[in-house]
């Protein structure tokens, strides 16, 4: 089974629930299929049409979804077209990686100036670098690992950033993740999982011994990295 069908039958909408949670729902799998699965390719046209016959539902809740998840940056509203999958450029992915790098530092020195992180925090986020490392070895194919392991880094990420407090770089720092996911997808296809996994074992380490100098050294290197192979 691939991963757009799995994402299909994860978000099966149950008949008669209210307008609101209806478009709640259709954004919520919308948003999975983009991110999580090779449903959508960077630049494709959304057929509202399909959708509807996937769902069963009328095109309201889904024009609302899409206005949603434009407000982010998935998608792009083209007035009399309809909406298509936002397609980033190498400077944009740039930019997009620019702006993590900055807010997620930011979050590492408030958790370690204010000793947020409890061992309990610690034993969480090992448990789900553990299920990442495991899902990246999985012999699965490739494009079912990648959405289940970006799942994961989410998790691991968004439990992390919330344990600071600093709500509006927390906002901002969840939009950009999720257009980095969406402009790196076919890049992390080729990309070693298992190294990436290990990273997140690193992060906890450099939490422990509160060491933002590491932390900050090992995201630069990352970064650059990435501009390298993103530049081919």
């Amino acid at each position: 089974m691939d991963n757009a069908r799995s994402m299909q039958e994860r978000f099966s909408l149950p008949n008669r629930l209210p307008y609101k949670n209806i478009t709640m729902a259709v954004r919520e799998r919308l948003m999975m299929e983009l991110l999580f699965s090779n449903k959508y390719e960077p630049g494709e046209w959304i057929n509202e049409s399909v959708i509807v016959n996937e769902l069963n539902i009328s095109k309201a809740p889904i024009r609302e979804a899409l206005r949603e998840l434009a407000a982010i940056g998935l998608v792009q509203i083209v007035p009399h077209k309809g909406a298509r999958v936002t397609e980033f450029t190498k400077r944009d992915m740039e930019e997009i990686y620019t702006i993590r790098y900055m807010l997620e530092e930011c979050i590492f020195k408030d958790i370690i100036v204010r000793d947020a992180v409890t061992e309990d925090d610690i034993n969480h986020l090992n448990g789900i670098a553990q299920k990442m490392k495991m899902i990246a070895m999985s012999d699965k194919p490739k494009e079912l690992i990648l959405g289940n392991f970006l799942e994961k880094d989410l998790e691991f990420h968004k439990y992390l950033w919330l344990k600071a407090d600093l709500k509006w770089t927390i906002k901002m720092l969840l939009d950009i993740y999720l257009l980095l996911i969406l402009g790196i997808y076919k890049f992390l296809l080729d990309a070693n999982l298992t190294e990436t996994a290990e990273y997140h074992f690193r992060i906890i380490d450099y939490i422990k011994a509160k060491d933002i100098e590491k932390f900050k050294k090992d995201r630069s290197e990352s970064y650059y990295a990435l501009r390298r192979c993103t530049s081919d």
